[in-house]
């Protein structure tokens, strides 16, 4: 096997090819990677080949690259010429990048033929873990909880560690989001998935995340939170104070959140993906999608004409479990996904990523601090 794969990574590459891009002898699969992901790329590589595919694999720098489009097209130039299925999968560890260059290829080929996924966190952990439930799962669980939320006006969000939100949701004015790995037509799939998410009406109270944080913000520090919860007391939509022992994810937090609007709370979110089992030291959305509640501050994942307001910065932070507790006094526990039978809705955003996504840098934050 490729690059010293672990048994759990190459099952993760299987089902990535199998369940996720539904990728058969018959495909053409061009695979797009960042110099940090060359090891999961020979995976694929290896494993596209197994299966009787001939990939073509490219080396692309993130966020800017001003050759891809021309070595892209280039590679794709002996599939317009065919009728066969095109899958462009993009494999990066910090980004989500080049939107437009993607989308100039699949008009090229058209929707109807040309697959586009993209991959951030690519690596080990990534295809230990996020790869372990199908989409057809991941839609069964949004389907169910989406379900019941949207029969909700006003929930209670509980956790062992000490979390107690109040929230209204107006399903009238605000979208909600299910990324669940499913390819559509037209439209790019990012992964790893396993998430519902919407902007809450309101929201107060306090709270506590013991699992992890996820921003886009580029950082080493390991990003899981147990030992070193970190307790945010939320009034009206907007952290007003909060605590942690550790002295540099306080740090981290206090940098994110000087920037405009980075305080307000733009995102209720659910973790969904049951095969996730442990949560990984990378900032990544490999514990975002882990089963339980998170609550993104800064950027929101609502049309400007609906929340009128952008942000530089993303910054999830994400608790362990919890039971939701809906308006009728029945219950939700986050912490086990469940399919109750309920058909996955149409008119439901697919993905939380529409366009390029960077980790930024402590300095660019810095820059994005001060004040106008």
């Amino acid at each position: 096997m490729a690059a010293e794969v672990t048994a759990e990574a190459w099952a993760g590459v299987s089902a990535l090819l199998d369940s996720y891009l539904r990728i058969s002898a018959a495909d053409q699969l061009v695979i797009l990677y960042t110099a940090e992901c060359r090891p999961p790329a020979a995976w694929i590589l290896v494993a596209a080949q197994e299966l009787g595919l001939s990939p073509v694999a490219l080396a692309m720098r993130p966020m800017k690259d001003p050759g891809l489009a021309s070595r892209l097209r280039e590679a794709l130039l002996p599939s317009v010429r065919l009728s066969n299925r095109v899958v462009i999968l993009t494999l990066e560890k910090n980004s989500v990048s080049h939107f437009a260059v993607l989308q100039e290829a699949q008009d090229l080929l058209g929707d109807d033929r040309c697959d586009v996924v993209r991959v951030t966190n690519a690596g080990s952990e990534l295809f230990s873990h996020a790869f372990n439930t199908t989409p057809g799962e991941l839609s069964a669980y949004n389907a169910s909880l989406y379900g019941r939320l949207r029969a909700a006006r006003k929930v209670t969000i509980r956790t062992p560690r000490g979390t107690h939100l109040e929230i209204e949701l107006d399903h009238e004015r605000f979208t909600w989001t299910s990324n669940r790995g499913t390819l559509r037509k037209g439209s790019f799939l990012v992964l790893p998935a396993g998430e519902l998410a919407t902007y809450p009406a309101r929201i107060n109270g306090r709270l506590v995340a013991d699992a992890a944080f996820n921003a886009n913000i580029y950082t080493t520090l390991d990003s899981r939170l147990g030992a070193r919860p970190v307790t945010v007391d939320i009034v009206e939509g907007q952290a007003v104070d909060f605590s942690c022992d550790d002295a540099q994810v306080a740090e981290l937090i206090e940098m994110c959140w000087a920037v405009p609007h980075a305080r307000r709370v733009g995102e209720l979110g659910f973790g969904t993906n049951a095969g996730i089992d442990r949560l990984v030291p990378l900032n990544s959305h490999i514990n975002e999608r882990f089963p339980g509640v998170h609550i993104g501050f800064g950027e929101h994942n609502q049309p400007l004409q609906i929340v009128d307001y952008r942000c530089d910065v993303h910054f999830d932070l994400i608790a362990t479990g919890g039971i939701v507790t809906l308006d009728d006094g029945s219950e939700i526990d986050l912490s086990r996904p469940a399919d109750d039978g309920t058909p996955h809705p149409d008119g439901v955003n697919d993905e939380d990523i529409d366009g390029d996504c960077c980790a930024l840098s402590f300095d660019q934050c810095r820059v994005l601090s001060l004040p106008a």
